[in-house]
Formats: C-alpha cells, sequence, structure tokens
C-alpha cells in the first residue's frame, strides 16, 4: 500500500509539474525524433532501412530490456542490459557485434526531486544468475556493480555534472568516473528496438560507494569501531538512518548502511563528529595540534570548497555532500556530487550569480565559515587556488573541456532535445527560459564560468570580507 500511495504521488507530481513547463503532451507524438535524426548516412535510406536499423552514434549505446515491467523507486526489477560500444572508434549501430556488455541487472528509479521529470534517473546493480550484485567493468571504467545513468534535463548543456567529477578528479580528489550514452529503454515488451526507445542523452556514473576503485578505505566490520565510514548531508529519504549532532548537523549513514552497524558503531561515529564540531566552535580551534586540525583533513577540505564554490553548486555543501572517516584517518570531504544546477542553472538561493560565496547563501553547517576565520587555512586556501590557477584550473583549461565536451555531443544532442523538447523553455531549477539552441546555452555557460573565475581570482584571499556574505552564522561574527 505505501509504494502505491508514493507512486500515485510521484505521478501526479509528474502531471502537474510537465503542465507547468508547458511540456505535457503524448510522447511519441512530442518525441518522434526524425528521419535525420537517426540516419548517418542518407544511402540508408535508399536502400529500405528503417530510421531505427540505421541508428548510428559516436557514443556508446545502452539498450535496457524490462520485460515489460514498470521501473519503480524501490525496489529494483530485474532487467537486461547490453552495451554497445566500438573500442576502436568506429560507430556505434544497435545491430553492432561490439559488445561491451551484455548481462542482467536490478534496476530502479533513483533521485528525490529528479522522479517528478519525464527523463528519469535510473540506478543500476549488476547481477548474476541467481539475482546476487556482481562486479563488471563498464565501458572501460573499472569493475563494481552499482551504477548510475543521470538523464540530464534541466541542465541543458548535458555536462555539467561531467564537468564538476572530471576537474574533481583532475586536482587529485576522487570523484565519480562518467561515460557518455545514448539510451534505448524497452519497457512494454516490444521484440524490437524502435524510435519510440530512444530516450536521450545519458551520463553513466559510478555510484559512491567503499570500494578500492571508488572511496578507498577499510572494509568495517563488526568488531571495528574507528572505521571506515561514509557519511553524507542530504535531503530525508525514509529508507536511509541518520543522527544530528549537538550543533543540528543532520548525517545520513552511507556506508555502512545504519542498519548494520552495532550500536557501539554508531555511538562512535556520532561522538567523533560532536568532537570535531565542538573543537572547531570552541576558543582553542586554531590550534594545530588539539583544534580542528586534529579532526579533519584540512586539504580536503580546501579542495571541496573550491570546486563547489568554482562551479557554485547550488546543493553544495547542503545537499549531496558527502564526507568519510578511514580508519586511522581524518574526516575527509568528497566525493562531490550532483551539479545539475551549478554555474549559473539555478533560480534560487542567488545561484545564477557569478559573484559571491556559495555558503553564505546557502543554510550550509557552521563549518565553513569557522574555518574561514583562521588565517592558516585562508592562506592555505589562496595558495592552492593560485597553484591550480596556473594549470589544471586555468580559465583555458576549463574552456577547452567545455567545448572538447559540446563537440563530442554535438551530433547526440539534437536527437537529445527532439525527444525531449526543453531547449527554450523554463524546467525545475533554470533562473530564465534559457535559449533556443544547444550551442547557445554552451555558450552562456562558458561566459558563466570566465566571469566566476575573475571574481574568485579577486576575493580568494580574504573570503569573510566579500560582498554578499548574507548568512554568516550569528554566534560566529
Amino acid at each position: 500500500m505505501y509504494f502505491n500511495k508514493k507512486f500515485a504521488l510521484l505521478f501526479l507530481g509528474s502531471i502537474i509539474l510537465s503542465m507547468a513547463t508547458g511540456c505535457f503532451t503524448d510522447t511519441a507524438e512530442q518525441s518522434e525524433p526524425s528521419k535525420k535524426a537517426f540516419v548517418s548516412n542518407p544511402t540508408n535510406t535508399e536502400k529500405g532501412l528503417s530510421r531505427t536499423e540505421a541508428f548510428s552514434s559516436n557514443l556508446p549505446i545502452i539498450i535496457i530490456d524490462t520485460s515489460g515491467e514498470w521501473i519503480r523507486d524501490e525496489p529494483k526489477i530485474p532487467a537486461r542490459m547490453k552495451i554497445i560500444y566500438d573500442e576502436s572508434g568506429g560507430r556505434n549501430t544497435l545491430n553492432s557485434r561490439h559488445i561491451d556488455f551484455d548481462g542482467k541487472i536490478g534496476i530502479e528509479l533513483r533521485g528525490k526531486t529528479s522522479l517528478r521529470f519525464r527523463k528519469h534517473q535510473y540506478g543500476v546493480e549488476i547481477q548474476d544468475d541467481a539475482g546476487n550484485d556482481k562486479d563488471a567493468s563498464l565501458l572501460q571504467l573499472p569493475a563494481e556493480s552499482d551504477w548510475v545513468l543521470n538523464g540530464p534535463y534541466s541542465d541543458k548543456t548535458l555536462m555539467r555534472n561531467y564537468l564538476a567529477y572530471e576537474f574533481s578528479n583532475r586536482i587529485g580528489r576522487y570523484a565519480s568516473r562518467t561515460k557518455f550514452v545514448e539510451m534505448f529503454l524497452n519497457d512494454k515488451r516490444d521484440p524490437t528496438i524502435g524510435d519510440k526507445h530512444y530516450v536521450g542523452v545519458y551520463l553513466l556514473i559510478e555510484k559512491i560507494k567503499r570500494g578500492k576503485d571508488r572511496v578507498d578505505i577499510k572494509s568495517l566490520k563488526p568488531a571495528d569501531i574507528t572505521g571506515g565510514y561514509i557519511l553524507k548531508i542530504d535531503k530525508m529519504d525514509w529508507y536511509e538512518t541518520y543522527f544530528s549532532t549537538h550543533y543540528g548537523t543532520r548525517l545520513f549513514h552511507v556506508y555502512p548502511k545504519g542498519r548494520e552497524m552495532s550500536d557501539p558503531q554508531k555511538t562512535w561515529i556520532q561522538n567523533y563528529m560532536n568532537e570535531f564540531e565542538s573543537t572547531l566552535a570552541g576558543k582553542d580551534f586554531k590550534d594545530p595540534e588539539h583544534g580542528y586540525a586534529k579532526y579533519i583533513d584540512t586539504d580536503a577540505f580546501i579542495d571541496h570548497f573550491i570546486i563547489n564554490e568554482l562551479f557554485r553548486n547550488i546543493d553544495g555543501f547542503r545537499n549531496s555532500t558527502y564526507m568519510y572517516k578511514d580508519r586511522g584517518g581524518k574526516l575527509t570531504m568528497g566525493p562531490v556530487w550532483d551539479f545539475n544546477l551549478s554555474m549559473g542553472n539555478s533560480s534560487f538561493n542567488q545561484g545564477w550569480r557569478a559573484d559571491g560565496w556559495l555558503i553564505y547563501t546557502n543554510p550550509v553547517p557552521f563549518w565553513w565559515d569557522r574555518l574561514l576565520t583562521d588565517r592558516n587555512f585562508t592562506r592555505k586556501l589562496l595558495k592552492r587556488w593560485q597553484e591550480l590557477r596556473k594549470d589544471t584550473l586555468a580559465t583555458s583549461e576549463l574552456l577547452k573541456e567545455i567545448d572538447q565536451a559540446a563537440e563530442l555531443l554535438s551530433e547526440a544532442q539534437e536527437r537529445n532535445f527532439q525527444r525531449w523538447p526543453v531547449l527554450g523553455r523554463t524546467m525545475f531549477g533554470n533562473p530564465n527560459r534559457g535559449y533556443a539552441t544547444y550551442q547557445r546555452e554552451v555558450k552562456q555557460m562558458k561566459i558563466w564560468i570566465n566571469a566566476r573565475l575573475k571574481w574568485m581570482d579577486k576575493h580568494i584571499a580574504s573570503p569573510r570580507s566579500s560582498p554578499f556574505n548574507v548568512q554568516r552564522p550569528e554566534r560566529f561574527r
């Protein structure tokens, strides 16, 4: 009964959202891709091939078949996934023999706000014949069982998550590796794949989890207490467990799941976070041995600040904010996550602006402003920023990567926006209607990035004295 009510509410919400944005029409009528979009070579039609048979992409192709089952938000349903990818660089077609993966999966809807979008996000678990999770390498990424298929919707450049994760990895902080794909979904028991199954450009993403090729911390056995742990700050979800610190920071258990933890383990990590916050709020918090530096990896905090502030991720520091504590290690921020509403693509919390600090326009833990009162922390922040700006985060490097991603997507984006005609329309989170072309959306993001870099260059030496610090915690003013 619970799931029925939940799905009914989600379906009603999607109808209301779609009507509000003027996008609620019959999917086939609205989204039928043109022959031009699905044919890379006009001679294909002369040979009598259907558009689907002639489908050709420079991106890998993912086909998911649910045998007629409806994909729901928990639990996962059984399905089959095929990935077509020519590693030599050739075109990928639906009837290609270049199969990167073909096997059983469990699949579910994922997300919170995005559950209302017509273009869904999916969680995928690779499974063996018995339904147990199974590690597999997809598109040359390290083998694991859990993956995410992220469908950019309100992000009309299709690349914001890709860019943030890419540059986090470049500065030496692990973020989920990604691959752009085009995807087909058959949930109607149709015997063949057709145009109506095309669901657009997706980003295959590594799910954040503990593992040697993901968040590389020690596994937590029943007898272990001091780590490793993965926590996050996020919106509430019914199946997740959490605790609140004495200072009101709500932290969710990611690894291990709260239901898998012993009471001593829960108590230990909660006490650690309370001690960290109490020390940070205390009068001797700057002490290099007994202050906050005893509890946190300062360099990791600085890099987390830089990536979230550079891209002005409106959810940064307050939602989808991960951190981990390894055995014998300190609290480390990251990996970064969920940048769809970043780089000027937000209508709330001043997210459209290229100036101002995100930590003062977002309701975030007091940690960040308090750290910025320590001159040792701000000196390290400035030095790190200046080093990165010389090469890894040079303006030319950022703009070059945007151009390269846009070129990679130049063909597939046309099909995506025929399927999901959101260009020139205000979707959830967008500060305005945006532009009628993909190229103009990308150009605008480049303009924003350039302005953001210039502003940060000017103000990062003294963040607390910069303009727009409108929500500094009262007790630390």
